[in-house]
């Protein structure tokens, strides 16, 4: 004697079905009127509703996500420019002291504030080599950048008590170096987020390499600086 066997679908079972054949409720619309969708806040709902409201959602997420890379790629390309600008500015100077101004103009129009401290220079403000081998060991440890926020005893290794600098802010630190350490770039933000450790560093980094050859070839100050023209007789 026969005997009928049930198969007994498991949940996982009707997934896989449901995702091979998405058409399924197209060719049986009657089933979704009989289908309970319920959510605690929405009450009983349709599938159509749900898929409806999950797609915009998803659509709300894009915008959001192709806002944010827009907002990135302007800000990218307003710093390329701010960059290049500066570059081809600073290599015209004649002096150390027209590089470092150049840089500090180039930073407060991105809303930023630079510093560029020499190793043990007559220049003042400057920077003590133990300061900067104590702050080394604790944030640069073979990195070529610093990026991040800094506590104030860290500030206070490498900036002055006259630098105006935020405490709630966000850093970057770029030693300069060549054959020996030369001193470091530094620029902050207002913002805490705006230098974070994922960002890339290449802008930074080209800075302070042409920053480093200006400073083992250009003087303080040139000679034209100080010189006092007569007049006429």
């Amino acid at each position: 004697m026969a005997h009928n066997t049930i198969e007994v679908l498991s949940d996982q079972a009707v997934v896989d079905y449901l995702t091979e054949h998405p058409d399924f409720f197209t060719q049986h619309s009657y089933l979704l009127d009989k289908l309970d969708l319920s959510q605690r806040h929405q009450g009983t709902v349709s599938l159509v509703h749900m898929q409806l409201s999950r797609q915009r959602q998803r659509i709300d997420e894009l915008e959001e996500e192709i806002s944010a890379l827009m907002s990135l790629a302007k800000s990218n390309d307003r710093t390329f420019h701010a960059f290049m600008s500066l570059q081809e500015k600073i290599l015209q100077c004649d002096n150390l002291s027209s590089v470092i101004r150049s840089i500090e103009e180039m930073a407060s129009s991105l809303e930023l504030h630079a510093y560029v401290r020499l190793i043990n220079s007559e220049q003042k403000p400057n920077l003590l080599n133990e300061n900067y081998q104590r702050f080394a060991i604790r944030h640069l440890n073979g990195k070529g950048t610093y990026l991040g926020r800094l506590r104030k005893v860290d500030r206070e290794l490498l900036l002055s008590e006259s630098d105006v600098y935020p405490e709630l802010g966000s850093y970057a630190v770029i030693p300069l170096h060549r054959t020996t350490l030369q001193g470091v770039l530094i620029f902050s933000s207002q913002d805490g987020g705006h230098f974070e450790p994922s960002m890339d560093t290449l802008f930074l980094r080209h800075l302070a390499l042409t920053l480093s050859n200006l400073i083992d070839t250009l003087p303080w100050q040139s000679d034209n600086h100080d010189r006092i023209i007569s007049p006429s007789s």
